[in-house]
Formats: structure tokens, C-alpha cells, sequence
């Protein structure tokens, strides 16, 4: 269908319409062009979520659609949505409501990811071959997570942690949406529009502000600093803006960092500059469309709303497209960021706190040696403990045959040489076994002993686990598909099977 159609908006500003529709839904080797009952809407928004089109259409002998067939959207000859649908509700007038998503809709899939030394482009490109899902444009994201343990996440929430750990540390944007069949990963940069709105492109609006949702003026750093034998909770860091405390009272977000991190005062100053203004909704509607606006796109805004007299980029939270009878109409859901305030680091105590941190722990750390290794490679039992919580339910990318993989993954919270293994991404208990003489470790007969955080191996190096100390272990479950811990160490492997042999890793 094709149209030339004058419509004009209720402020009676007026604009040509020339625009053609095409859906076609491909059920196996047959395609259907649809017939488009009243509109079809689109709408897309940030933070990995998909896209979802929905549209009417009459059933009659011929067609024959069903769920997970693709489907295509034109305008123009151009493909605008490439999804499945998911979903048909029909009335008493064989009319089919349909609903489709584009391929983030798997991005709701739940998954279990440890990773080290990795770039949200990789993350996102690790997830993508797993799924088998199509990449399109990618930009390079550059910023290195350390390391990350997703268990039972979706793939949304891993990927938005991903991004959001790039923004936090580099100050950097980025969105992930389907572009007509391909994932692509933009910097806010690239998603700046040459479009203009203002009073003139749209019928109405509603604007929002508020200090209710995602303010704050008041950053307070607290750490666990050793206090003799033991630790205390201290406030190592202040960041505040006290002329908004004095406006809208404390508004407070507390950030605890673990021991690693040495630079969490300017953590603390990124917050307040991301936290500490008005939060502002404003949604227009009936915006004269445009099919390159999504989640995450930058448009120019000029119009009074009152309080507020907005001339200035502002970025699209959400968009509904409602195409109908040769019009294209937009509802948006803008973000506005108000400037911040004047903050000041009131308090700044956390590099003394810090060298008190690492000089307790260089003083813990062992330096006999057991086996010829020194056991400051082998951690603490504490280390082990929390190794095993980090990792119970774990997923190895080896399935029934990753004990060995999971023996690494584990072993790096507590051993740096188990740490080294995991990176370089042994396997292999009989690799795994010789790496580790190498290094100066010893392999025994297992003699019924077996101190926390050991390695216990079984058979013909056929099988490794980690000792708890106390008779049981931790390893992969080749039944369960994911790691557990065992009450005994001779029902770890088989039936009554006790190991064979022992590298002792000298936690203490």
C-alpha cells in the first residue's frame, strides 16, 4: 500500500506522507505479504531490551502462520523489524493479533558466565556465538572487566552489568539493539540524529521532574579495615553536594569497594556526577516519525514546557512507531538530564585505609614452604570458602568432562597458580596435573587426607576436585551439569571410589 496523505498534526502544522508498508512472514519454505489490518506499532528501548512489533491480520484459508516464524517489516522497501512471532490471539472475527520480538528477545535466556580480562564487545560477542545469534556492527568498547561470575543470569542482566561497568569506569555510553536482523553494539556518539523537533512536529506532552527516583547528593565510601585482631567498619570518603543537601535534604547512596579497588574516591565522584540532579520524564506524542529513532538515539528538542525550557540533545529512553494509512507517528520517551550540582570531596581518609588493607594482608600471606611451594601461592581457608559459595551451581563450558576447568575456575580465588591455569584455559587433568610440577608442586598417593583447598584426583587422572577439609570436596558434577559440593570424597566420582592421588596447594 502506498500514500500520499496530508496530515496535520492539532497544532495544525501540516507534513506530505509518501510512505509503502510490506510484512511478509516466512513459515518454512512458504512467505505470506500480509494483509495489515488498522496499524502496526514497533516499539524499541535501551538497556537490551527488544524490540516488539504487533499488528492485525485476517485469517482465511490460505494463511497459515504460527509462532517462531520470521517476520519482516518494510517501509519503503527498506526492512525496519526482522523478529519471530511469539505470540497470536484471535477474536470471534478471525482477526489475529500478532506479536513478535527481534533476536534480544533470547537475551531473556538464563546462563551461567565466568570471565576475565574481557571488553563488553567481547562479552557480547562471547554471547552471541554461544546463542548462535547475528552480529551486526560492533564497536569496540576498549575498557577490560577484570573478572566477572554470572550465575543464573539472563543474558540481559549479564550484558548490562558488562555495560554498565564500561560506563561507570570510562565514562563512556553504549546501547545494544537488533537493527533489522543484526545486533549492533553503538556508542551514544553514533547514535546522535540529524532530527529536529520542536513545537511544530508534535501534538502533545507531559513532563515529569522528580528527586524520588534516582537522585543523590551524598556519596559516603565505607571500608573494612583491620583494627587490631579484628576489623571495623570505617568511612574512609565523603562526596556531597551541600547545597543540594540543604534543598532537598540527604539523599544518600553508599558505596562499599572491595579491598582491590585503590581508586574509590573517584568511583565515588563518578556516582554523584551521574546521581546528583533532578530526574525529568517527558513524553511527547505524535511526533512526526522518523524509522532510525530507537532506545538510545540522540535527538535535537526545542519547545518551553514551563518549568523548563528545553534547546538541546536529549536522548530517546523508549518509542513507540505507529505506522497507519501512509502516516508514521512517534511517541517518545525522553531523558533529560538537568546539570548537576557543585559537589566536594568533604572527606578523603581511604588511601590511609587502603595501606592498612594491604599491609594486613602481606602480613597474613605465609611464607614457609610445604612440598617445596610456598604456601603464599595457596590463600586461605576463607578464600576457599568463598571460592565454593561463588560457585556453587557453575556451569563449565565442557559440560560433563570440564572438572578440570572447574578445578581452575574455583582455584583461582584462593591460588594464583590455579589462577594462571584458568587463564590460560586448562582442561585437562593430566595438563593441569603436569603444569603443576612444573611449578614445584608434588603429587602423591592420597593417603585418606586431605587438608581445604587440596587437589584430589581420581583414577588415571580421570576425574579432579577440590578438598573442603573436612572429608567432602567441591567439583563438577558430571550427572548435575554444574558444580557442587560433595559431603564425601569417595562418592565424588563413583560409588565407594576413593582418590588416587594428591597435590597438596598449602592453603592455610
Amino acid at each position: 500500500m502506498a500514500d500520499t496523505y496530508a496530515y496535520a498534526l492539532s497544532n495544525g502544522a501540516v507534513a506530505p506522507f509518501d510512505l509503502s508498508y510490506k510484512m511478509i512472514v516466512r513459515n518454512k519454505d512458504t512467505e505470506y505479504i500480509l494483509a495489515i489490518e488498522e496499524d502496526v506499532k514497533i516499539t524499541r528501548n535501551m538497556d537490551c531490551v527488544p524490540s516488539k512489533m504487533t499488528f492485525k491480520v485476517v485469517k482465511d484459508e490460505i494463511l497459515d502462520i504460527t509462532e517462531g516464524n520470521a517476520v519482516t517489516f518494510y517501509v519503503n522497501e527498506v526492512p525496519v523489524f526482522k523478529g519471530f512471532i511469539f505470540s497470536k490471539a484471535r477474536d470471534k472475527k478471525n482477526i489475529i493479533t500478532v506479536t513478535c520480538y527481534d533476536q534480544l528477545r533470547y537475551f531473556k535466556n538464563k546462563d551461567c558466565y565466568v570471565y576475565m580480562d574481557k571488553t563488553a564487545t567481547e562479552v557480547l560477542k562471547m554471547i552471541a556465538d554461544d546463542f548462535k545469534l547475528t552480529l551486526g556492527d560492533v564497536a569496540n568498547t576498549e575498557f577490560k572487566i577484570k573478572k566477572r561470575i554470572e550465575r543464573d543470569k539472563t543474558l540481559t542482566d549479564i550484558m548490562n552489568t558488562a555495560l554498565y561497568l564500561t560506563h561507570i569506569n570510562s565514562h563512556k555510553l553504549y546501547q545494544v539493539y537488533d537493527d533489522a536482523g543484526k545486533i549492533m553494539l553503538a556508542s551514544d556518539e553514533s547514535m546522535k540524529l540529524d532530527l529536529y523537533i520542536d513545537t511544530e512536529t508534535f501534538d502533545d506532552f507531559t513532563c515529569e521532574s522528580s528527586i524520588d527516583k534516582d537522585t543523590y547528593n551524598y556519596i559516603k565510601v565505607v571500608r573494612n579495615v583491620p583494627d587490631g585482631k579484628s576489623k571495623k567498619l570505617q568511612v574512609t570518603g565523603i562526596v556531597a553536594d551541600e547545597d543540594h543537601v540543604k534543598e532537598w535534604g540527604r539523599l544518600q547512596q553508599l558505596y562499599l569497594p572491595e579491598d582491590k579497588v585503590t581508586n574509590a574516591i573517584d568511583m565515588a565522584v563518578n556516582m554523584i556526577k551521574e546521581k546528583n540532579h533532578k530526574t525529568r520524564d517527558v513524553r511527547l506524542k505524535n511526533v512526526l516519525g522518523d524509522v532510525r529513532v530507537r532506545g538510545g538515539s540522540i535527538v535535537y528538542l526545542k519547545h518551553n514546557f514551563g518549568d523548563i525550557n528545553v534547546d538541546s540533545y536529549v536522548m530517546v529512553e523508549s518509542v513507540t512507531h505507529s505506522f497507519k494509512n501512509g502516516i508514521h507517528l512517534m511517541d517518545l520517551d525522553l531523558r533529560y538530564d538537568e546539570p548537576i550540582g557543585n559537589y566536594q570531596i568533604i572527606q578523603n581518609t581511604d588511601s590511609e585505609a587502603v595501606a592498612k588493607i594491604q599491609a594486613n594482608q602481606k602480613a597474613q600471606a605465609p611464607s614457609q614452604t610445604l612440598g617445596g611451594v610456598p604456601t603464599s601461592a595457596g590463600g586461605t581457608s576463607a578464600q576457599v570458602d568463598t571460592a565454593f559459595a561463588m560457585n556453587e551451581g557453575r556451569v563449565s563450558p565442557y559440560g560433563s568432562v570440564g572438572c578440570a576447568d572447574t578445578a581452575c575456575a574455583v582455584g583461582s580465588w584462593y591460588n594464583k597458580d590455579l589462577a594462571e591455569e584458568y587463564r590460560k584455559g586448562t582442561a585437562n587433568c593430566d595438563v593441569l596435573m603436569s603444569d603443576l610440577e612444573n611449578k614445584g608442586y608434588t603429587v602423591e598417593a592420597y593417603n585418606g587426607t586431605a587438608n581445604k583447598g587440596d587437589l584430589l584426583f581420581y583414577g588415571n587422572n580421570d576425574h579432579v576436585v577440590i578438598a573442603d577439609g573436612s572429608g567432602g570436596c567441591f567439583g563438577n558434577s558430571s550427572s548435575a551439569g554444574y558444580a557442587r559440593s560433595y559431603s564425601d570424597v569417595n562418592y565424588a566420582y563413583g560409588d565407594g571410589e576413593p582418590p588416587t592421588k594428591i597435590i597438596r596447594m598449602g592453603v592455610q
